[in-house]
């Protein structure tokens, strides 16, 4: 008697295999360390700006990304090879090794937009994707699923601790797993049917929290490995 369950079975296996081995490629195009230390963010401001201001207290006060912020009321001195002149206050400017590679032009509050724009030069289509999307990444493919080191995750655009180590454990799961955050770290959106958890700095998608983790807290909260960057203890 012919098996007609052996083909279909082949076949979703090839197809599980050839999805796993793609999410491990593109976790090696991640945006390497030499590649973000040659970015650099200007920020052309003017004193009596309330625009400036707002852009102070929503980005520039929680700024602690990898990527060196600066703030200046000079305007096109040639310190930064620029595209165009500057003429409103705030321009940001994304430079790299001084030359403008993108200008985001004024300021309304609207941080997601902002934050949206960083990762735009920041992060890697698949970062973007569960940053932005609520996308999820593929089990046990996560660049930190394993990861032991004493340490802290932190919000890969701004820099925002988000964990630290000794709350994060193997719940077998297959996406990094902490039973606590940094107070004041996150922020949640409850949609009826799970709690999805966001960066309270940049508002990015993170994961989802559920209630089957370990004491004190009884929380899992379950990440992609994906939108956290890992600062160990001797950088820090």
């Amino acid at each position: 008697m012919k098996n007609y369950l052996v083909t279909p079975i082949f076949f979703i296996f090839l197809l599980s295999i050839t999805s796993l081995l793609e999410a491990r490629k593109m976790k090696q195009e991640h945006l390497s360390p030499e590649i973000i230390q040659e970015l650099q963010i200007v920020v052309y401001e003017a004193e009596d700006c309330s625009s400036c201001q707002l852009f102070k207290k929503d980005v520039t006060q929680v700024w602690q990304s990898e990527v060196k912020l600066v703030e200046t009321y000079v305007f096109n001195d040639g310190s930064v090879q620029l595209n165009e002149p500057v003429i409103v206050t705030p321009t940001i400017v994304m430079t790299k090794n001084h030359k403008e590679i993108a200008r985001y032009t004024g300021y309304d509050g609207d941080k997601k937009r902002f934050w949206e724009w960083v990762s735009l030069q920041t992060m890697t289509p698949e970062q973007r994707k569960i940053a932005f999307e609520n996308g999820t990444e593929y089990p046990f493919t996560g660049s930190l699923l394993d990861n032991k080191e004493p340490g802290y995750y932190v919000d890969p655009l701004t820099g925002a601790k988000l964990f630290r180590s000794d709350t994060k454990f193997d719940s077998g799961t297959g996406w990094p797993s902490f039973f606590d955050p940094i107070p004041g770290a996150l922020s949640f959106h409850d949609d009826g049917m799970r709690v999805e958890v966001l960066s309270a700095s940049s508002g990015i998608h993170l994961g989802h929290v559920f209630n089957d983790g370990p004491p004190p807290t009884g929380k899992r909260y379950c990440i992609n490995s994906a939108v956290l960057r890992f600062v160990p203890d001797s950088e820090d």
